[in-house]
């Protein structure tokens, strides 16, 4: 599997971008792939605090080029798989200009696939902020995929997203990949925000069991968990070589992919044909 790269952009605040960063990788875990998150906000430090064993905070006041420190350690002697950069809101002019820097070509050679995603809600300034980046990397040319996370945490509302960005990626042939969050109820992120517990952590038995009294809540809780990660799982691994789906591996992916079917009413087995068919932006 060659090693990927994910940057959550910066963009608009408040969309759920460091949800959906810790959603991504905790598909991840749940396949079993080496990961590193890191976390650049230094006003929230949301991943900072909520995953203590996988995260590193970038610091910008500290530091000058405090993100060099994510591609020097693809230069590590163990270099882990998967690696997620949550970007603060409103990232600078200086941050993209640091993209400019970084050795495209070198990374290629490294087997390192590198991700531009971007969380977008019901509001169109969420649209707007992501436009700028596939602009960017755009214009660069730089070999980069796109991860379009379409979260409904304001409504299921996507008209600006579905009629302008969309087209406008297909226009520019870009590479990209669709995935919807479902909204959660407020009280239950509220809850689990209060106790600084992920909700991944929090449903393998981490955090105060009164946390959630009721059976149906957890249950919820978990249904929501399976909603989103499923669609990342069976990203990670439609990545994976034919000999890295170990028995776990493909038993996990098969579970999500049952699920997902269950879901979209169809079978696994039309799922997995529309997933193979499936191709967006090419």
């Amino acid at each position: 599997m060659r090693r990927m790269l994910i940057f959550m952009a910066g963009t608009k605040g408040g969309v759920g971008k460091s949800f959906a960063s810790a959603m991504l990788a905790g598909a991840a875990e749940d396949l079993g792939l080496s990961l590193t998150v890191y976390d650049t906000d230094n006003e929230n430090r949301t991943l900072a605090t909520l995953m203590k064993e996988h995260c590193r905070f970038l610091d910008e006041q500290k530091e000058t080029y405090p993100l060099d420190e994510v591609i020097n350690s693809l230069y590590e002697s163990s270099p882990v798989t998967v690696t997620i950069v949550d970007m603060k809101a409103g990232t600078s002019r200086s941050t993209q200009e640091w993209f400019s820097s970084v050795p495209w070509d070198a990374l290629r050679k490294l087997d390192v696939d590198v991700y531009v995603a971007g969380c977008v809600t019901s509001d169109p300034d969420s649209v707007r902020t992501f436009g700028p980046w596939l602009e960017y990397f755009h214009n660069i040319d730089s070999p980069v995929h796109y991860l379009l996370i379409k979260n409904a945490k304001d409504g299921d509302n996507f008209f600006v997203c579905d009629s302008l960005l969309e087209p406008g990626m297909r226009e520019m042939e870009l590479d990209y990949t669709v995935f919807f969050i479902s909204p959660i109820e407020q009280e239950y992120i509220s809850k689990l925000n209060n106790n600084d517990i992920l909700l991944r952590d929090y449903l393998h038995g981490k955090g105060p069991k009164t946390l959630l009294p009721t059976i149906m809540q957890k249950s919820r809780l978990r249904n929501h968990y399976y909603a989103v990660t499923d669609q990342f799982i069976e990203f990670f691994a439609s990545r994976m070589e034919a000999n890295e789906r170990n028995e776990s591996r493909q038993k996990i992916l098969t579970s999500a992919q049952k699920r997902i079917a269950l879901r979209s009413g169809t079978q696994p087995d039309e799922h997995e044909k529309e997933e193979t068919t499936k191709s967006k932006g090419n």
